[in-house]
């Protein structure tokens, strides 16, 4: 068969056997990949190749016999079947696309061509059909048009204005929302100069922006400028350009351009609000200072230069913490930047109110006091925009307080110092009533039981022996109490051989051992009452130790080299939650003898670590 004609090509005889040509010929037709069909001229079936079977899913056997329009129905692309049977019958052949949907819903598209087959004498025999299946290409040419379609569809419908130019700066085209925009249609735009329809007064930056986009050397992304309107007046835009000439499709300067009247209407009465916000901020009489979200001060009023005598001028871009690093709290411990309102403002998001700090003024490098509050400024994103701090100089107030509060502190430690005193007076009276009267009397009744033992019988004398041993065991204990309220050795010897003393008897009983560091403690320069206050500290938190603690050591730390006098003293024991802790009366004593000497007591413990107090007294 001449694969153009249609016509069946008689083999020459004596070639090749008829039922080999027969057999290669029907090898090439079950292995072509196109469908392969003939039919006679009733359009009955005469031969069904395997692409056939696999795509209609009928097999040959199936098939033939049978008129092909009642085996399988074609949708055509274009024209009809009776189109298609017009022409087949005028020119011999047809040829177009046609769709056909499987048993699984699967659509498949093919480009069939029908001739029809002639014998020698030129006669009709029959008719062949071939289809190529053309679905992947017929597929991927919608899937084009589709998204050209969006694309345009997303083009016609951009509210940006989209002007595309060379490198003259012509329009080559120019979107149908500049229309909108501007006014003028494709046609008024298309082939003019674009920076025609630039203000004068842009020009120079325009052009600027665009020969830097060819080279490829942008700096600026968007720029606001003055566009021509149909109508003769100017519209504020903002425009950007991106070079798309290495774009083959493309090949020019897009530039996108949208009305910005809005945007710039709410600039402009922005800058008009912050300008009054910054007049009233300025004639306030309270210190205000306006930070932003790294604390870089973006606005200072005259109520705080003036408050540290210093100058808007002088403050703008810093950070008030670096300004004035030496920041204290009300108790005189140092301000970390962490602590300061304004950090914690921006760390929180959340609004610091009446936080006082101590500052040492720039001028006389005397403290002052301030009350400050800072609000931080949140956008509807829940983002900090900047921060708002106020000041008030509460410096006299602040005096009076604490003069009051040292009056007050005077009057408290008169008052426990009489109770301390009193409460020594008792311990010496108690210790000589102990130590005068009863320990004379036990110190008798003692040698009385001596004298006894010595002509009493032996059952007698046993029991004598007892009661001896007992009256020495108290004569002992009264010794020791007596030891404990009148420390007589402090006066003798010193603090320091008083609390040797003390820890040596502890570490006798073997209930605790205690050891003492004094290297860099001058013991003259203590003030007697203070050695006696400092010795009862020690002593009842010893006591507290054997009895609470159950610790097997304990070291005692003393020194005031530098000034400053520092008790502390820490053992190993078993510690306890300082929040949970009750504070019995042992505690409390020392706390009142630690103020009494103008100092403070310090407790540190937790459960399993011990416990360590620490007493100072400043100079």
């Amino acid at each position: 068969m001449h694969p153009s004609s249609g016509q069946i090509t008689e083999v020459v005889p004596g070639t090749v056997p008829r039922e080999e040509q027969l057999h290669y010929q029907a090898t090439i037709l079950e292995n072509i990949q196109d469908i392969l069909i003939t039919t006679d001229l009733q359009f009955l079936v005469q031969t069904w190749n395997k692409t056939a079977e696999t795509v209609y899913g009928i097999t040959a056997a199936e098939a033939i016999g049978k008129d092909i329009n009642t085996l399988i129905h074609f949708d055509f692309l274009s024209g009809s079947v009776e189109d298609a049977r017009s022409q087949l019958e005028l020119t011999g052949s047809w040829k177009g696309e046609v769709a056909y949907t499987n048993k699984a819903g699967e659509i498949h598209y093919f480009l069939n061509t029908v001739t029809y087959l002639f014998d020698k004498s030129g006669a009709k025999t029959g008719v062949l059909a071939i289809g190529k299946n053309i679905t992947e290409r017929r597929l991927a040419q919608e899937r084009l048009r589709e998204s050209e379609n969006f694309y345009r569809g997303l083009i016609t419908g951009s509210l940006d204005g989209i002007v595309l130019t060379d490198t003259t700066g012509i329009t080559q085209f120019v979107s149908p929302s500049v229309q909108e925009i501007l006014g003028f249609t494709e046609a008024e735009t298309v082939g003019r100069q674009t920076f025609d329809f630039v203000h004068p007064d842009d020009h120079p930056l325009c052009m600027d922006a665009f020969q830097r986009e060819i080279k490829q050397e942008q700096r600026v992304k968007y720029l606001v400028v003055r566009l021509l309107r149909k109508s003769g007046d100017w519209l504020w835009c903002m425009l950007r350009a991106h070079s798309l000439l290495e774009n083959e499709h493309v090949n020019g300067i897009a530039i996108y351009f949208h009305d910005d009247t809005l945007r710039k209407t709410a600039t402009e009465a922005l800058i008009e609000s912050e300008a009054r916000f910054r007049n009233l901020v300025r004639d306030l009489r309270i210190g205000i200072l306006m930070q932003d979200t790294e604390g870089n001060i973006l606005l200072s009023n005259n109520a705080m230069d003036q408050m540290m005598a210093t100058t808007e001028a002088k403050l703008l871009g810093k950070k008030i913490w670096e300004i004035y690093p030496d920041a204290i709290n009300e108790k005189g411990q140092p301000l970390p930047k962490e602590e300061r309102p304004v950090y914690k403002a921006i760390l929180t998001k959340k609004i610091v109110r009446d936080q006082v700090m101590g500052i040492k003024h720039p001028v006389t490098g005397q403290r002052i006091w301030m009350l400050l509050n800072a609000d931080p400024i949140i956008d509807s994103d829940g983002q900090i925009v900047s921060i708002i701090c106020s000041f008030m100089d509460i410096t006299e107030r602040k005096k009076l307080e604490e003069n009051l509060l040292a009056e007050k502190i005077s009057h408290q430690r008169q008052l426990t110092q009489a109770t301390i005193d009193s409460q020594e007076r008792e311990r010496t009276e108690i210790g000589k009533e102990l130590h005068d009267n009863i320990g004379q009397q036990l110190t008798t009744i003692k040698l009385y039981l001596d004298l006894a033992k010595s002509t009493a019988d032996e059952n007698t004398a046993e029991m004598i022996s007892l009661a001896v041993r007992n009256v020495s065991d108290v004569i002992n204990e009264i010794r020791g109490l007596c030891h404990n309220l009148i420390p007589s050795s402090l006066g003798d010897l010193g603090l320091i051989e008083s609390i040797n003393d003390l820890t040596n008897s502890l570490t006798r009983t073997g209930q605790l051992d205690v050891k003492l560091f004094c290297p860099f403690f001058k013991e003259g320069k203590v003030p007697e009452n203070q050695k006696l206050m400092l010795f009862r500290i020690v002593q009842e938190h010893l006591n507290n130790i054997v009895k609470h603690a159950g610790a097997t050591l304990a070291i005692i730390h003393l020194q005031n080299d530098s000034g400053e006098l520092v008790l502390e003293i820490t053992d190993d024991g078993k510690g306890f939650d300082i929040q949970k802790i009750k504070r019995g009366l042992g505690l409390t004593n020392m706390q009142n003898r630690a103020e009494t000497l103008g100092g403070n007591l310090e407790i540190s413990s937790a459960p399993g670590e011990g416990c360590t107090i620490k007493v100072v007294v400043p100079k």
